[in-house]
């Protein structure tokens, strides 16, 4: 069957604890995504369930062995056939790790229309099985639009239609990586949608689709402009992806919207924004685990996630090398790298970084179409360069555009303006004293008559020091 291991990111669940229950802390965790076979009168369904490795006991040797059984039950609780069955390995230092969960996927053979019971059991090599069953039903119907399925990546299938690889479901010539609940990270925060259409008779097949991204309570986060669709009356399919960088550490779900004519079709799904702090945080060994190396089992993309921030901290011989290392260099470059940061400046060095770029993320995010992540943007950067500003002064209702001033009066005084002249958030760091940034030459003329005496009241610039701060 298909399977992906999904450590660090899966065991974060348990680390961020403002973002409550999540997939990965219960032992096992199914879900279901249906389509429809106009054709047949059927439906398919595809299973993913995440089962948490630490349910199933202490590894005894190198690997951890597990069996997976799904049997399928009618609505009396009639078993249809026999179960599917396959085996599972982990190794056994990953199985060790605090958190760390297995994905599984597998599709039921076609279904009538029904209610139907999917039975879930994992059963480890020495330790209770663990079940989990959900209900399913099958259209009854053609329904006009399937389920929305969630991923974290897609592929193109080419002309392979054998076994798709970890943790993957394949549609058509897509196959979409996925789990229950899909989580992603500040710098690897592409998430993909998947859905398919079944025009009912006389529907219009010319219409609009857009994208909604809704937060904990229900309010727009982030929103498409509608793009134009057209379907055929047999079906068609809608997809995309969406970069949610700079969407805060927290839950959501990702509202899919088509507008045929004067009906309207609306389906959602759930996904998570963990944050890089979390992703950083050593896990607690177990006492057989051998040590916390936090980035012992962590993915390229995990550990890229966590690479990325690193710009601003380091040095210029530095600069360049990790892009050119394989998974097991860029793991020996961050170990390194922090080693050494806490051995100048104290234990701790990795998490303090990470709780200031999750802080970046939440507070400095860019608004509009560019979504940009928080610790990219300027006022981002110097918060990560300089750490928190000693003074601040937010203007954020001033005409013509809203501006803020930071001044930093412990060792070098240093002062930095930024002027939003987007209004969506945009911040642009348009003046400074600091040698190595650079400031914009007019930057009075665009921060307006009443901003330049309010910023420089408040910095206490003299007129010789306002003239001066243009490009450094």
């Amino acid at each position: 069957m298909k399977k992906v291991w999904m450590v660090p990111a899966a065991a974060l669940v348990v680390a961020t604890a403002a973002m409550g229950r999540q997939a990965g802390e219960q032992a096992l965790t199914v879900s279901a995504v249906r389509f429809y076979s106009p054709a047949r009168a059927t439906t398919t369904i595809e299973g993913v369930c995440e089962l948490s490795l630490g349910a199933l006991g202490a590894p005894t040797g190198s690997m951890l062995n597990y069996r997976v059984q799904v049997a399928i039950r009618d609505s009396t609780g009639q078993e249809l056939g026999s179960p599917s069955e396959w085996t599972g390995a982990v190794p056994a230092n990953v199985a060790r790790t605090n958190g760390a969960t297995t994905v599984e996927t597998f599709e039921v053979p076609p279904a009538a229309p029904g209610l139907y019971q999917l039975v879930v059991r994992v059963i480890p090599e020495n330790h209770p099985a663990i079940e989990r069953a959900i209900s399913v039903r099958a259209y009854e119907r053609r329904p006009p639009l399937s389920d929305l399925l969630l991923a974290t990546g897609a592929r193109a299938a080419g002309t392979d239609t054998g076994a798709v690889g970890a943790g993957e479901v394949r549609r058509g010539s897509l196959v979409l990586r996925t789990a229950p609940i899909p989580h992603l990270t500040p710098t690897a925060a592409m998430l993909t949608y998947y859905a398919e259409i079944y025009p009912w008779q006389g529907a219009t097949l010319d219409g609009q689709l857009s994208v909604r991204v809704l937060g904990a309570d229900g309010r727009v986060v982030t929103q498409t402009s509608p793009r134009a669709v057209r379907f055929l009356q047999a079906g068609g399919v809608m997809q995309g992806s969406l970069d949610l960088s700079g969407l805060a550490a927290g839950e959501y779900s990702l509202e899919l919207r088509v507008r045929l004519g004067d009906s309207t079709l609306v389906d959602a799904g759930k996904f998570v924004m963990r944050s890089l702090e979390a992703l950083a945080a050593a896990p607690a060994p177990r006492p057989d685990s051998g040590g916390g190396d936090p980035f012992a089992n962590l993915s390229e993309v995990q550990l890229d996630s966590l690479y990325a921030p690193l710009v601003y901290l380091l040095a210029p011989r530095d600069q360049g090398v990790y892009d050119q290392l394989a998974v097991e260099g860029k793991r020996n470059f961050l170990r390194r790298f922090w080693s050494s940061r806490d051995s100048a400046g104290g234990a701790g060095a990795m998490p303090r970084f990470y709780r200031l770029v999750d802080y970046a993320n939440q507070t400095f995010r860019e608004g509009g179409a560019g979504q940009v992540a928080g610790w990219r943007t300027d006022r981002g950067r110097i918060f990560l360069t300089n750490g928190r500003w000693d003074e601040i002064l937010k203007r954020p209702m001033a005409s013509p555009s809203p501006y803020e001033a930071w001044k930093y009066t412990r060792g070098r005084q240093r002062y930095y303006i930024f002027l939003d002249r987007s209004g969506l958030g945009a911040y642009q760091l348009i003046a400074t004293n600091d040698r190595h940034e650079t400031g914009l030459q007019n930057w009075q003329d665009q921060l307006g008559t009443d901003g330049v005496k309010d910023v420089t009241q408040f910095l206490g610039l003299t007129q010789e020091e306002q003239q001066s701060q243009g490009p450094q």
